[in-house]
């Protein structure tokens, strides 16, 4: 049995759902919910993993008024939560932070087997330097997983990333093996050819138990958008598009974050059929996406980012059964094509075309090829089936 030790900023669900409700910004859910599903796909591999998290609880000075953070244990979904305590000063959180972590995993793997890794989020930069620091120390073998390419980011200032000084950005090629959502992303974090495994997302395996079913659909056709709220992200295109589309019981629901919130007003006064819906938990995000007809996806494929990039909304959006249209992202693999209503021309004639088409299908059509998608993503990439492929690499490579 591999021991492994999860290094990143996940929370269970009940300690995120407290921080959603009082801080005054709210924390990144994606990379919560992909955390945490990653750790509980190490969970149900029970018989040949025992996993445990240590975690910095994602809230800093200017987003939250709470200045000491000493939370308990939990064990939730055979996943052990652990959290860093920490003093939310600025100037103070952060030396805390690395020196808890630094010591946190020197004595977790001071006795190293062959079968115990550490396993980081190579973006929080603190916690990542701090346990590359203590596995060089100890022998154990730590692995980065990487999730966005640090100064790629749109909404860098804003996200867990740190300033790039030199040895930030040295770091990225100080660990012994990485996991990667593109094939293109090895080029950049990988100079050195050391193992990695290219893992483009993942999907609750417990969507299984959940029923996108015609009868509960609005019964106008609607689209709906999660996500960041900016146009370089495709969604000025997108809102444009939309507003060719001729048939007046369409709508467009949108909600997110970022600096097109400023001039949503304008574009509700333009088109009345549009609806912002602001920053919901994700639970209510994955209710509507079963309710709506279509979910779609703009973001540019001419962007430098998008070749190190594998939104996970796109894996959240397919699982729900709900069919996509997206663009053709060049990380995306080829086996996805079959499973996702594809952007072929991203001008605003060109999306606003293909919308058009795919909500003139049946909404039987639509439903069946949601049902497809969902399909194809439980079988072949929940969290379950991909940290197994994590598992494997780890006995393999080291």
């Amino acid at each position: 049995m591999r021991k492994v030790l999860y290094v990143s900023s996940v929370c269970s669900e009940e300690v995120l759902k407290f921080i959603f409700t009082t801080a005054k910004v709210k924390p990144q859910l994606a990379a919560q919910k992909f955390h945490r599903l990653l750790a509980e796909g190490f969970a149900q591999n029970h018989g040949d993993c025992d996993i445990k998290t240590l975690s910095t609880i994602p809230v800093v000075p200017a987003n939250h008024s709470k200045k000491i953070w000493k939370l308990p244990q939990q064990k939730v979904k055979k996943v052990k939560y652990n959290y860093i305590p920490m003093v939310n000063i600025r100037g103070v959180k952060n030396l805390g932070i690395f020196i808890y972590t630094f010591l946190y995993v020197f004595f977790w793997s001071l006795f190293a087997t062959k079968k115990k890794s550490v396993v980081c989020d190579l973006l929080n930069v603190t916690v990542s330097i701090a346990s590359m620091v203590a596995c060089k120390l100890t022998g154990v073998k730590i692995v980065a997983i990487v999730t966005d390419l640090p100064g790629l980011m749109v909404d860098a200032k804003k996200s867990r990333n740190e300033p790039n000084t030199p040895i930030v950005t040295k770091r990225l090629t100080w660990f012994d093996g990485y996991i990667i959502l593109t094939e293109q992303m090895n080029q950049i974090i990988n100079p050195n050819n050391k193992p990695y495994m290219v893992m483009e997302g993942l999907v609750d395996s417990h969507m299984q138990k959940s029923s996108n079913e015609l009868k509960n659909k609005y019964p106008n056709k609607t689209i709906l958008y999660a996500g960041g709220l900016f146009e370089k992200y495709g969604l000025k295109t997108l809102i444009e598009a939309f507003k060719l589309v001729k048939d007046p019981s369409y709508q467009l629901h949108l909600y997110g974050l970022g600096e097109m919130v400023e001039n949503m007003a304008d574009y509700i006064a333009d088109d009345k059929r549009i609806k912002y819906l602001g920053v919901v938990p994700n639970e209510k995000v994955v209710a509507e996406q079963i309710k709506v007809s279509l979910l779609v996806n703009p973001r540019p494929t001419q962007e430098e980012f998008t070749k190190y990039s594998f939104p996970s909304k796109n894996m959240e959006y397919m699982v729900s059964g709900t069919p996509i249209v997206t663009t053709k992202l060049p990380g995306m693999p080829a086996e996805y094509n079959n499973y996702v209503y594809l952007f072929d021309d991203e001008s605003i004639q060109g999306m606003s075309g293909k919308i058009g088409e795919v909500l003139e299908k049946s909404a039987k059509e639509l439903h069946d090829f949601g049902s497809d998608s969902k399909s194809f993503v439980l079988k072949k990439k929940n969290n379950s089936v991909q940290a197994k492929r994590i598992l494997n690499f780890l006995d393999n490579a080291f």
